[in-house]
This record gives C-alpha cells, structure tokens and sequence, in this order.
C-alpha cells in the first residue's frame, strides 16, 4: 500500500490537485524483484528495485536503471503491482494489504550500460489481467529541463528501508524472512554540482542532480534506483485541470557524500527507446 503526506506537498501545489497527481503516477509506478540475485557473507536475497509502466509507440515495457537487474535472465523477475485502488493518506486507518509478487510476461530485455538504462519489454497482448496503467510515451515524457513550479520533482520508488517482515521459517540448514515492500513518495528538488568532484558516472549533459531530503533522514535511497522523477506539464490546454504527470528522467545513482540523486534526463531516455524500439 502506498502511504503519502498531504501536508508535504510542492509549493504552490493545491491539495486536491497533489492528491490526483500522485494517484495517477501511483498506477504507473511498481517494485522490480531480482529473485535472490544478492549474495554475500552467506546469505542470499533478493534485489530491489523501482521501474515503471511506460508505453512507446506500441510496445509496452518497464523502464527502469540497467543496474537494476543483475541477473541475465528475465525469469528471475518478479514484479510488485499497486494494492490499492486509492491510497492510504495519512490519517487513514485503513489496514495495509500485502499481496504477493508476480510474473509478468517478458518478452526481451534491452539494455543501456553507458547511460544505465534498461527496458523490460512486455508481450501486450497479455497484460489484460494485470492491475497495471502504462504512461504514454513520448507525449509524456519531458522535453526541457525547466519545471512549471519550483522544488516540484516527485519520486514514488521502493526504498530497502521501508521493507518489513510478514513472517519467518527455520529449517534446519536455512533461515528464510518473508518481507514486503512500501512505495514511498518522496518530493525533490534541482540542485548543482558539489564543490567536490563527482563520480566519472556522472555526465552534466546528460544528468540532473536533486537533493536527497526524506521525511526520515535516516531512509537510505537504495531500492530508489530505477524509479521516475515526475513533474508537471508546464503548458496546459482547456481550463479544466486534470493530472497529466510528465516523466523528467530516471533515478540511477545515489551520490550519498553530497546527500544527491543523480537522475538520467528524459532526452537520453528518448534516444534509448528511440535507437532500440524502432
């Protein structure tokens, strides 16, 4: 279930329209599981990831960072679909669902190791049973670097830290833990570079910075990674205001000695699905 704060919405964002925003992007948004791709000191466990549902020009597919899946094969996939069919607000009482992960019917992965992207292509003709909305592409993906409201990035992503155990089994020779995950709402906004140097990953070209600012400050970001940063349509048509979220990029890196994300622009998302789906 997707949990989220009213009252720390962007500035200048009205309840109403904050509350449509994210419902909307929530339907998009899902958890990508790398089934026990993690291993160290003994112990195996599963990757976690973020992605989203995009469609482009006909193919449907979740995008997400390349870093993300570390295995090779697409059957060691799983995927964490919404709940819910409203979120949880703050101040709502209403107990948190937990359902279990699912297969979705993969037909290729395409991957970007320059730029860390990565493309979980989907068989279309199959998703219909699916609780899954996709985000148009390109009408939907950001052209500008510009924001139409100052500090109005939006993350809805899969941090570790927001995991927590349903249950557990001993065995003789095995521990196992069953856990599940939370979508977390996180709000960002545009920063610099540090006076630091960066990693050699970053490319001010091709990335934008935003300041890592949780409502936790001890919530690590990893699990972050692959999830879209959303903004507003800058120019509307009509006068009626309905959520039209535009993807901005794509969370690849977290630079945590300068408390930054360091996010994939929309344009190299662009030349991605444009060089590897046409």
């Amino acid at each position: 279930m997707t949990r989220a704060t009213v009252t720390q919405n962007p500035k200048g964002l009205m309840i109403g329209e904050y509350s449509a925003f994210i419902e909307r992007i929530a339907w998009y948004s899902l958890g990508i599981v790398d089934v026990l791709a993690d291993k160290a000191d003994g112990r195996i466990a599963d990757g976690l990831g973020s992605g989203t549902a995009c469609r482009w020009r006909g193919h449907s597919l979740i995008l997400t960072a390349d870093h993300v899946l570390k295995s090779k094969e697409s059957d060691n996939l799983a995927f964490l679909l919404r709940v819910d069919d409203a979120i949880n607000w703050e101040g709502d009482r209403a107990p948190e669902k937990v359902v279990r992960r699912i297969s979705l019917p993969i037909d290729r992965i395409l991957r970007c190791k320059e730029h860390d992207l990565a493309a979980i292509v989907l068989r279309s003709s199959e998703l219909s049973r699916f609780r899954i909305q996709f985000c148009e592409l390109p009408n939907q993906l950001m052209k500008r670097r510009a924001l139409r409201r100052k500090g109005a990035l939006i993350l809805l992503g899969f941090p570790y830290d927001c995991v927590f155990p349903i249950a557990e089994r001993e065995t003789p020779n095995l521990s196992v833990h069953y856990l599940a995950a939370k979508p977390t709402i996180l709000h960002a906004t545009l920063a610099g570079p540090p006076s630091k140097p960066l990693a050699s990953s970053y490319d001010p070209e091709r990335d934008v910075l935003v300041k890592y600012d949780p409502t936790d400050p001890n919530m690590k970001p990893y699990g972050l990674s692959g999830a879209a940063a959303w903004c507003d349509r800058i120019r509307r048509s009509g006068s009626v205001w309905t959520p039209e979220p535009m993807l901005f990029g794509v969370v690849t890196h977290a630079l945590m000695t300068s408390r930054l994300l360091q996010i994939v622009g929309a344009s190299t998302i662009r030349e991605f699905l444009e060089r590897t789906l046409e």
